[in-house]
């Protein structure tokens, strides 16, 4: 009887102690609260550029820190919400208001699914930093759709460019420079994690 229990128990929580590690509720909590820090100071900072889609130096560098370091599955899509919540909330646009949160947590997402893919075929960080760079400009463009969506109130000039080209570049230069920025800080708050936890695998350090 006490040898059924026993395996009673342990099929108990087997199943749930697999489920509590692919979510990694720590890790979870922890994506959400960067995201949350990342929406108060864009509430609060203002860089002053007049470029559209520079806020992304302000969600996405820090989301993928989080993401690259603390290693959750859906870190990037959890801390891009938890930024757009917190700004709208404060009295922030990020990608044009509550109505165009959702674009910024699929923002995250494709984050999440680009770093998903490197650490699923153990890209080196050579190869993960270029891909996040271009994966940034892509991300930070589906944020520009309500702005797209809207008249132009302001003249925009940007190499040669004017109006709506101007606009997406201008998205996409900033996204670019906000992935590449994020995945070199985040491989190496990655590589400090991994020091400390001998036994986590992330990105390959080679080519």
């Amino acid at each position: 009887m006490t040898m059924r229990g026993s395996l009673s128990t342990e099929s108990e929580v087997g199943p749930w102690s697999r489920v509590t590690a692919a979510i990694a509720p720590g890790a979870l909590a922890g994506s959400f609260a960067v995201g949350v820090l990342a929406g108060l100071f864009m509430a609060t900072v203002r860089l002053n550029l007049g470029m559209p889609g520079h806020k992304a130096l302000f969600w996405m560098i820090p989301l993928l820190v989080a993401r690259l370091s603390l290693r959750c599955p859906v870190g990037g899509t959890v801390a891009a919400l938890g930024a757009a919540c917190t700004s709208v909330a404060m009295g922030g646009h990020l990608a044009g208001g509550i109505a165009f949160v959702p674009l910024v947590g699929l923002a995250g997402g494709v984050l999440d699914a680009l770093v998903a893919f490197a650490e699923r075929h153990r890209l080196g960080v050579f190869w993960l930093i270029p891909l996040l760079a271009v994966g940034g400009a892509g991300a930070n463009l589906l944020c520009a759709v309500k702005r797209m969506l809207t008249p132009q109130y302001q003249f925009h000039m940007l190499l040669g460019l004017t109006g709506r080209s101007a606009q997406l570049l201008s998205y996409a230069i900033f996204g670019w420079v906000s992935g590449l920025a994020g995945a070199i800080l985040g491989t190496s708050a990655e590589r400090l994690v991994r020091r400390k936890r001998p036994g986590r695998s992330g990105p390959q350090d080679g080519v």
